[in-house]
């Protein structure tokens, strides 16, 4: 075992805690801003609609400036500007206008997520590989993320409860510790030399190749298929089906991320048992699956686990591109990592977009339709819970489109670790 770098693995994985808990923490408090500081629900939306464009700003300029820049200072930046961020979300509310506070609090810990993204896949990918590790190291790293997901909802919900409302900008103050310490760690942990790509292997020369095309669109699919869930799930388990928000909370969301964090973490471990195309491929159709039973089944609980499978299916999708694109071009450097992160969160947001789209849609268009009423009435829903059914219909395309995208991909050998033009 590398144990040289063991320290510089384990900053890596809590890098990705950190960015669980930039992108989660603040839709926990969103009741308590509206309350509190009498925020509309428009400027409340638009938060999470902020916090992903930041990081594609920061994602296609990464694809410029990371590799001419030092990356222990990149890996270090992204974490402080996280605990800035934070820091800055407790206090700012109260010293000027809230909403301008929350929204410059958002800006900044939303860089330190994005530059998180394009530094930490090259950097776990740049390590010497462990000693007898039979499991895949970015799979591992990017479950993390998930179980960071699982612990912000549950332990904010308890330390919520415990505080009250009153004190809730203890929240924010609790988490920025780990960025606070992870920043020092970055600043301290040996980094292995990294591989500035060759010539004819940067991201304009990949960009001419179909393959490397379909993969950036592959990864918008693995964005898009994972957030629609993530951010609908919610919703879907109180208004679509009936249920408690604490049922629905655990049941959906809190599932979801569970669900992720295991299909990771096994990967991580075992995963180079697998082919990672055909594998992609599997679970590419097991959450078309998981969609459609969503859509159709009108059982509650049948739908409530399918949205927490859901977070199994999509659990390797974004890490398993990332490792497909890296062995295939291993000195194409961390711009190419930067331009499959573009793809994603392009993805993270576009997913949520056209759910909530079609689901807008279709609630309205009950209210117009004769048909689309008796529609509701025959299936024993209102306007609003076909509505969201709706919004998982359009949104289970990407898993749909992921499965046929893999699959060319996996006809073409891209999975085999060649590169073109050797």
């Amino acid at each position: 075992m590398h144990s040289t770098f063991r320290k510089t693995r384990a900053a890596c994985y809590t890098g990705y805690v950190t960015q669980a808990i930039t992108v989660n923490l603040a839709p926990l408090l969103f009741v308590t801003f509206q309350d509190r500081f009498d925020l509309s629900l428009g400027y409340i939306a638009a938060l999470t609609l902020i916090t992903f464009f930041i990081q594609i700003c920061i994602d296609a300029a990464a694809i410029k400036f990371v590799e001419k820049t030092s990356y222990r200072f990149l890996a270090a930046s992204s974490q402080l500007c996280s605990l800035m961020g934070l820091v800055m979300l407790a206090f700012l509310p109260y010293l000027i206008m809230p909403e301008v506070g929350i929204l410059i609090a958002v800006l900044v810990y939303s860089s330190g997520s994005g530059l998180s993204e394009v530094v930490l896949s090259p950097l776990i990918e740049a390590l010497p590989a462990e000693k007898d590790s039979g499991g895949n190291v970015m799979t591992l790293m990017h479950s993390f993320y998930s179980w960071g997901q699982a612990a912000v909802i549950l332990i904010s919900t308890f330390l919520l409860k415990l505080v009250g409302s009153d004190l809730w900008f203890l929240l924010p103050l609790f988490w920025a510790l780990v960025p606070f310490f992870n920043t020092i760690a970055f600043l301290r942990v040996p980094l292995a030399d990294m591989t500035v790509h060759a010539e004819g292997h940067g991201v304009i020369h990949m960009l001419r190749e179909p393959a490397f095309i379909t993969a950036f669109f592959m990864m918008i699919c693995a964005g898009a298929a994972e957030q629609a869930m993530a951010q609908w799930a919610s919703m879907f388990a109180e208004k679509g089906l009936g249920v408690s928000k604490v049922v629905g909370d655990i049941l959906g969301p809190c599932m979801f991320a569970v669900m992720m964090g295991i299909g990771r973490t096994a990967h991580g471990l075992w995963g180079r048992r697998f082919v990672m195309s055909k594998l992609l491929i599997m679970l590419s159709a097991f959450t078309a699956v998981c969609y459609a039973v969503c859509v159709f089944v009108p059982v509650p609980l049948a739908s409530l686990l399918a949205c927490g499978f859901t977070g199994l299916g999509v659990s390797i999708m974004w890490p398993g591109m990332l490792t497909l694109c890296s062995h295939k071009y291993p000195r194409a450097g961390a711009s190419m990592f930067a331009m499959l992160a573009l793809g994603g969160d392009i993805g993270c947001s576009v997913g949520p977009y056209i759910a909530g789209l079609f689901s807008d849609t279709v609630s309205q268009a009950t209210e117009k339709s004769g048909y689309a009423f008796e529609l509701c009435v025959r299936l024993g829903l209102d306007g609003e819970q076909l509505g969201l059914r709706a919004g998982f219909l359009a949104a289970s395309v990407f898993p749909i489109l992921m499965l046929i995208g893999v699959t060319i991909l996996n006809k073409k050998g891209f999975d085999k670790n060649e590169i073109q033009g050797q």
